[in-house]
């Protein structure tokens, strides 16, 4: 099987996760009255502020407009202007894709609450995903695998604040995420990226990530069943707190893979 054959069978692959990902928080958590009461009590939970600390509070258009530039300057320098082109092009597109979606073309129905503005997906986690995942595709491959280390942290931490200080639901951040992530496995469907180089301890990160992902995934499975079961809504918030930690590392390795589909 030739490089670029092994990358679009990988790219379709990873495709249909994340899209069954989106697609499954919205119809779950937003266009369902038992979702939409999880997430109500995920939101009781949470302390709401207005000034969160860093990374949250760092999202405005200079800073994104800023970030894609670095970004694309160092996938330039490092893989050419194909890959530079790449990595500003799809986050921008997410970016802008999350707020048509949330603000044009999805609806949250009022299943059981007077107020129920549509919040999906979010905003803010679309961005960092975003901008995590074209830096991951964006470094020389060599420090890739770190990157990607790096990436799944600032999402999960993202995730967390997002949850943790009241500002978005769980399905948003799932959503979000997988928006930005499917972005990219589009991207390399149609077509594979090449790489100067392999990423020092890929494989051993990418299995990791894969580790940490789908342990903190389970713990989430688990705490929605003790907290549905003690109608306890700190423990739906930890439990969708876990789960977008789990995301996040999913979300790296999957741009880990996706960027070492073929050699260049």
């Amino acid at each position: 099987m030739s490089g670029a054959g092994a990358g679009r069978r990988r790219a379709v692959w990873f495709l249909a996760f994340w899209a069954v990902v989106g697609v499954a928080s919205y119809v779950l958590g937003v266009r369902n009255v038992l979702g939409q009461r999880a997430e109500e009590s995920v939101l009781d939970a949470a302390e709401f502020t207005f000034t969160p600390p860093a990374p949250l509070n760092l999202v405005s258009v200079p800073t994104i407009a800023i970030a894609l530039a670095v970004v694309g300057i160092i996938a330039w320098a490092s893989h050419g202007f194909r890959r530079a082109l790449v990595v500003t092009a799809i986050p921008a597109a997410a970016i802008v894709a999350a707020q048509l979606l949330k603000l044009r073309l999805l609806t949250r129905p009022e299943l059981f609450e007077l107020d129920a503005a549509n919040t999906f997906p979010s905003g803010h986690m679309t961005v960092f995903a975003a901008i995590s995942c074209a830096l991951i595709w964006a470094v020389p491959s060599r420090v890739r695998a770190v990157i990607a280390l790096g990436g799944a942290a600032l999402i999960a931490a993202v995730g967390w604040q997002l949850l943790a200080y009241g500002w978005h639901r769980p399905s948003d951040v799932y959503g979000g995420i997988a928006l930005a992530v499917a972005a990219f496995a589009l991207a390399a469907l149609m077509l594979p990226p090449t790489s100067r180089g392999t990423a020092v301890l890929g494989r051993s990160t990418a299995v990791g990530l894969a580790i940490v992902g789908w342990v903190c995934v389970g713990a989430a499975v688990v705490l929605v069943g003790i907290a549905v079961a003690n109608e306890n809504s700190a423990l739906m918030l930890s439990a969708g707190e876990f789960g977008g930690v789990g995301a996040g590392a999913l979300a790296a390795r999957t741009m880990l893979m996706l960027a070492g589909s073929r050699a260049g």
